[in-house]
């Protein structure tokens, strides 16, 4: 709890590619927003750690293993938004730890249905500055967090190998 919301522990997860763009998941609902891109995240289960979180959410949501990606930081803080009032349920808001993930794959390694309602139904790469904009308005803090958090990290990551996703 925190200002007297109750918040959901999740993780989030941003991936870059060896041309330092950030993986963007697009939605596949609502059909009709005009922000269906956002960097997976999920919830993280009773008895797990943000890092097990991580690996399960990775794999339910776009199909990647842990073998097909590095963690190149993690979060130092836990990082919290909160949800308009007209999509609140149980929980006000998420508060989540991030992490900053190398993607050593490419583009075929993505399986989008592991799910029986699949979350993602596509992807693009994108600059990092170019993230806030494409996402959900109530998300685009946080986002701007993560991204002012890696940002040295990113610049100064030079890939062993340049995967073409």
């Amino acid at each position: 709890m925190e200002n007297n919301l109750t918040y959901r522990q999740s993780i989030g997860f941003m991936m870059i590619d060896s041309k330092k763009r950030v993986f963007l998941g697009k939605r596949c609902w609502p059909k009709d927003s005009p922000y269906r891109f956002q960097m997976p995240q999920g919830g993280i289960e009773e008895g797990e750690t943000p890092e097990q979180a991580l690996w399960r959410e990775m794999h339910e949501e776009i199909g990647l293993n842990s073998d097909q990606v590095e963690i190149l930081a993690e979060s130092q803080q836990w990082l919290t938004y909160e949800l308009p009032k007209n999509m609140r349920t149980s929980i006000d808001g998420n508060k989540q730890k991030w992490f900053l993930l190398y993607f050593k794959g490419n583009s075929k390694d993505f399986v989008f249905t592991n799910e029986k309602r699949p979350e993602f139904c596509g992807a693009r790469w994108v600059a990092p500055k170019k993230v806030p904009y494409l996402v959900i308005p109530f998300k685009r803090r946080v986002y701007r967090q993560v991204l002012n958090e890696f940002k040295p990290i990113i610049d100064a990551f030079e890939p062993i190998s340049s995967p073409q996703p």
